[in-house]
C-alpha cells in the first residue's frame, strides 16, 4: 500500500478538521436546549449545524475515497463510518424534534458520543500519518 502524499494528508487534515469543529458546534448547541425553556431557536440551530457536518462529513469521505483509499485504510473506513453514523444519527434527530419520538434520545445521546470520539480520532490519525515520515510528497 503507498503512502499518501503530504498534500492529501493536508486536504484531509483540512476537511476532517471542519467537520470535527462542525461536530463540537452541535455538542454546544445541543447543551444549550436541554432541559431549558424557549430552547425552540437552539433546536433549530442544531439541525442547521446538523446540516453542515452533514455535507462536510460527505465531502470528507468523498476525499478520502478518492485520494486515501489505496494510502490509508484506516482514515478510508474512518471517513465511511462517521458519514454514516451522522446521517443515522440526523435521522433519529429528525424523529424525536418533529415525531415526538423521545424514546429515540437514549439512542441519539451515545451515538453523539461514538461521534466525538471518531470526529477526534480521525485528525489525530492524520496528523500521526503526516508526522510519521512516511509520506510522499
Amino acid at each position: 500500500m503507498a503512502a499518501p502524499s503530504q498534500s492529501s494528508l493536508k486536504g484531509f487534515s483540512a476537511l476532517v478538521g471542519a467537520t470535527s469543529l462542525a461536530i463540537f458546534l452541535q455538542a454546544v448547541t445541543a447543551g444549550e436546549f436541554v432541559s431549558q425553556d424557549h430552547r425552540d431557536g437552539w433546536i433549530a440551530a442544531h439541525d442547521i449545524v446538523s446540516n453542515i457536518v452533514t455535507v462536510l462529513a460527505l465531502a470528507t469521505m468523498v476525499f478520502a475515497i478518492v485520494r486515501l483509499r489505496t494510502a490509508s485504510r484506516p482514515l478510508f473506513v474512518g471517513t465511511i463510518v462517521l458519514f454514516v453514523l451522522v446521517v443515522i444519527q440526523s435521522l433519529l434527530g429528525h424523529q424525536i424534534t418533529d415525531n415526538k419520538q423521545d424514546w429515540l434520545i437514549g439512542v441519539h445521546v451515545p451515538l453523539a458520543l461514538i461521534i466525538f470520539g471518531i470526529a477526534v480520532w480521525l485528525p489525530i490519525a492524520a496528523v500521526s500519518l503526516r508526522r510519521a515520515g512516511t509520506t510522499t510528497t
